[in-house]
């Protein structure tokens, strides 16, 4: 048996756990994407996928201690390619993936509004975006900017609880973690 690739407060995130996503991804529609095993790419790959399972951790511990279950929410996030970048890889993966994670999202986001002056001013700026009258145009502008400043919040709450409940082992590092020979992933 192998050591543990993280830890999420008292729980381990198992290297066995990380092989075997690891290895459904290999299997999955996008293996052919995938770097070849023993390159520093495939290292990587292996320490975005410890990033995906301590985030999820961290949501599923969320969502235990709101008393929200996966019953409760069955609806995942659908992302486009700039939605996601927009929102954030991991973040949007852990959306995508983790049925529950949308359950935790609308309790932490539940009180993110835009305030009718930013409405206004995001119609007067984006006419172009925007050529009907602002009455019209309202509640979609409102639904679009809600839906952003949400997900910036939800973003920084989730990153904010990761960084203070999860502890990384050795050879599992963040992927731009300059600790390490492979870092070659930069923000």
């Amino acid at each position: 048996m192998t050591g543990p690739a993280a830890h999420v407060g008292a729980r381990a995130i198992t290297e066995e756990a990380v092989e075997a996503r690891v290895t459904a991804l290999r299997r999955g529609p996008l293996a052919s994407r995938l770097p070849r095993p023993g390159t520093a790419d495939a290292r990587n790959l292996r320490r975005w996928v410890v990033q995906l399972l301590t985030y999820e951790a961290v949501v599923e511990d969320a969502a235990a201690a709101m008393g929200l279950t996966a019953g409760q929410n069955r609806r995942r996030r659908e992302f486009s390619l700039s939605a996601a970048l927009g929102t954030g890889g991991v973040t949007a993966a852990v959306l995508a993936s983790l049925p529950v994670a949308t359950a935790v999202y609308d309790r932490v986001t539940a009180h993110i509004t835009v305030p009718p002056s930013e409405l206004r001013a995001y119609y007067d700026r984006n006419r172009d975006e925007h050529p009907a009258p602002y009455d019209e145009s309202r509640p979609a502008i409102a639904q679009d900017l809600r839906r952003a400043a949400a997900d910036r919040h939800f973003t920084l709450w989730l990153e904010h609880r990761h960084a203070t409940t999860v502890t990384l082992h050795p050879g599992f590092e963040h992927p731009a973690d300059p600790r390490h020979a492979d870092a070659t992933h930069r923000h």
